[in-house]
């Protein structure tokens, strides 16, 4: 599925196309003694520094991109071999991702096969070990959970065929108990690989079932993007038309914006720039969540499901349970906003009458959506429900939310 590794050769090779190439070889030791040159990237070192390399013996200007602060445009030395480096550091435990810059190009670390996608961008990933860091990081000797691709129907979204990814937890497949239900939504961008790739949801799962922090559940990781029938490089070719990944659009005309006025008058929500009619949060609850309770061995009650959501899929979160107020016990809204508050705090009012378990609401130290969060969770409160406000260190970024699904998951279903 994932094949970017040849793209960054080509790239890189596109890169020095249009620098000054260096002659060719003219001899067959040449070509081996070019050969022979050896990359380690990135090398961790003792203190927690790290070295990234990159043969690029043709190119002109490389730099180093990574997510840490002050990561970007980091220029990178060459040697004789044609190599380039710089150390950075010490980094925190973390998942951080980075990329190189050559001449103008982004291209990947050829010597590291860690990466992830958001949307069509690709980073290699680092991972520095660390308390902070723990509940992401893979453990080979826990039990583990297995991640299934699969595929559903939406007459909501016109669509005969959707996928998403569900994680069963370790030993469910050689069990016969039912278990309690968390639907996972990504943000803008994302897909639904997004929670498996950036945000290690299988991993942190794994981890928090094996320490006794959270009981077994099953995690649903739908498609948040109404008009996407798959994620993008699912196998269609290196570039799959438009149509292997998006339903037509005569198909998803129901998912079309309408002028403000008229979604206000008709939907009378919130979220006015959003319609519930038609969109993927009525599919999440009147297709998705059927069909996952009579696939899986799924408890099918209000107190045995949760929803939370990141960004974009914040506002799904707070449509799917404004609109359906007694489908889900448990709520998360990592990093959201509203647009109105005296709809949202009538919907709040709804969810607390149906009998929410809990509304779980948070934001990073510098998110730009640190001040609507903390909005939500004022609002939550006005309203009865039980209710609690978390912060992480960062912004709007996964490193904020892989730490808040950490904590919801082991908040809900105790």
């Amino acid at each position: 599925m994932r094949k970017f590794l040849p793209l960054a050769a080509l790239a890189l090779s596109a890169a020095s196309a249009t620098a000054q190439p260096a002659p060719p070889p003219e001899s067959g030791a040449a070509i081996a003694e070019a050969a022979q040159v050896h990359v380690v990237s990135p090398e961790i070192l003792p203190d927690k520094r790290v070295v990234f390399r990159l043969h690029a013996p043709a190119a002109r200007a490389v730099r180093l991109n990574g997510t840490w602060e002050n990561g970007s445009d980091l220029p990178m030395t060459r040697d004789a071999q044609g190599v380039w480096s710089t150390t950075v550091g010490p980094l925190g435990a973390e998942l951080w991702g980075y990329s190189f810059d050559v001449d103008g190009v982004r291209v990947l670390d050829p010597g590291n096969g860690e990466y992830q996608r958001d949307g069509n961008r690709y980073d290699n990933l680092l991972m520095i070990g660390g308390a902070h860091a723990d509940p992401w990081t893979f453990k080979p000797d826990i039990p583990h959970g297995s991640v299934s691709a699969v595929w559903y129907s939406s007459d909501v979204l016109h669509q005969k065929q959707r996928r998403m990814y569900v994680y069963t937890p370790p030993g469910y497949e050689r069990s016969t108990a039912r278990y309690p239900v968390l639907y996972l939504l990504h943000g803008g961008g994302g897909d639904e690989d997004a929670w498996t790739t950036m945000g290690r949801a299988n991993v942190i799962l794994d981890s928090l079932i094996a320490e006794g922090k959270a009981r077994p559940m099953i995690v649903v990781m739908p498609n948040g993007n109404a008009t996407q029938v798959v994620s993008q490089g699912y196998g269609y070719g290196p570039t799959p038309p438009d149509e292997a990944v998006i339903a037509p659009p005569a198909l998803v005309a129901a998912t079309a914006r309408a002028p403000l006025a008229e979604k206000a008058a008709a939907y009378g929500h919130y979220l006015h720039s959003i319609p519930y009619a038609g969109s993927y949060p009525q599919s999440l609850v009147e297709e998705i969540v059927p069909f996952i309770e009579k696939t899986y061995r799924a408890i099918p009650d209000r107190d045995h499901r949760a929803i939370a959501g990141l960004s974009m899929g914040s506002v799904q979160t707070m449509q799917a349970t404004g609109n359906n107020p007694g489908t889900f016990g448990y709520i998360g809204i990592f990093s959201g906003g509203i647009e109105a508050e005296a709809p949202f705090s009538a919907d709040l009012a709804r969810i607390k009458a149906a009998g929410n378990r809990y509304y779980w609401v948070g934001a990073g130290t510098v998110d730009l959506a640190r001040q609507p969060s903390m909005r939500i969770w004022e609002l939550a409160r006005q309203a009865g429900l039980k209710t609690s406000y978390h912060e992480a260190a960062g912004g709007h970024y996964w490193f904020v939310w892989r730490d808040f699904l950490a904590k919801f998951g082991a908040t809900i279903f105790q």
